[in-house]
């Protein structure tokens, strides 16, 4: 998956989703994701049989990622898939256009919210016997000493999977025993990488027996068949919007939604569920824990700088473990 536009405006870490599309003769979109490559691989294929003439130009990039580069004034016509509360960043809203097409199903703010996502633990039942521990069901359990360096979280200041975690863990609960409960977990972290699905992968490799992500990427795992098991934290499992849209500025805005229109119809829930998406309009709400995203998207800085003073903190301790060992 190469990047062509290396020299233009596409950041560093931005990842062509390389799959067929449609010819182009009804336009040629560019298009913005933070959902995973497996993922959108599909979503473009599904397009192309419904919208033949669309042609698609998809690119994936880490939630934090997206919104630096919607921010710099970037241009491109669709966002096919982002956080809910990354939406909310001031500066976002001005560049949504509003659609009036009744198909589209659009929101007061432009976005189309059809899907959510939620969090889930990938575990490795083996490793975890190895360790005397039962595969845990909550976020407490994380919290066991006997799972030093057994848990690999995705970064909150890069992932949507992570600051979801890290959001649910606070608004759930609350501003004290949520970041108590993370420092607890922290201990047992090995690794903070940038995506959803890293953490899914590495379960059951190198002593990992915990991976916290979100259902679509540990549904994607477990169909590997590699003996790993899907764990939920009774506590409350998150669950955050993903949301749609098309940008100010595009000259396709007929093709955009023509696209925003499927996504939102019937015909696009069966991909939906392939993938272990929330359907929102089918979801018993009851059963998640439903992020407050206005109350996330306005909290954002603070919470990534706590919990950059975190893992400095983490750092500066291994630095002076590492020291002592000398």
């Amino acid at each position: 998956m190469s990047n062509p536009y290396r020299g233009s405006n596409l950041p560093a870490d931005a990842v062509r989703i390389e799959a067929a599309t449609g010819t182009g003769s009804e336009g040629r979109l560019r298009a913005v994701s933070s959902f995973e490559p497996y993922e959108l691989v599909d979503y473009l294929a599904a397009l192309k049989l419904h919208l033949p003439g669309v042609a698609i130009d998809l690119w994936r990039m880490p939630t934090a990622t997206l919104t630096e580069y919607l921010l710099s004034g970037a241009q491109c016509d669709l966002i096919l898939g982002w956080a809910e509360t990354a939406a909310k960043t001031p500066g976002i809203a001005e560049r949504i256009l509003c659609s009036n097409a009744a198909a589209v199903r659009s929101e007061i703010d432009g976005f189309c919210r059809p899907t959510a996502f939620s969090t889930a633990f990938v575990v490795d039942p083996s490793l975890l016997r190895q360790r005397g521990l039962a595969v845990p069901a909550s976020w407490s359990a994380l919290a066991d000493p006997m799972l030093a360096g057994g848990i690999v979280f995705p970064d909150p200041r890069r992932s949507g999977a992570g600051y979801l975690a890290l959001s649910t863990l606070i608004q759930c609960f609350g501003d004290r025993d949520g970041w108590q409960l993370m420092h607890d977990i922290d201990r047992n972290v090995i690794d903070y990488p940038g995506s959803a699905w890293e953490p899914a992968q590495r379960v059951g490799t190198g002593g990992i027996a915990v991976g916290v992500t979100v259902q679509i990427a540990a549904a994607q795992r477990r169909q590997a068949g590699t003996g790993v098991e899907i764990a939920l934290p009774s506590e409350a499992t998150g669950m955050e919007s993903e949301v749609y849209g098309m940008l100010r500025g595009t000259v396709h805005q007929q093709a955009c939604e023509r696209v925003l229109a499927w996504l939102t119809s019937a015909a696009a829930i069966p991909y939906f569920e392939s993938h272990a998406k929330i359907v929102r309009h089918q979801a018993k709400t009851q059963t998640y824990f439903e992020l407050d995203a206005e109350r996330a998207g306005r909290e954002r800085d603070i919470v990534l700088r706590q919990f950059g003073m975190l893992i400095n903190s983490r750092d500066d301790g291994a630095r002076r473990f590492a020291g002592e060992r000398q």
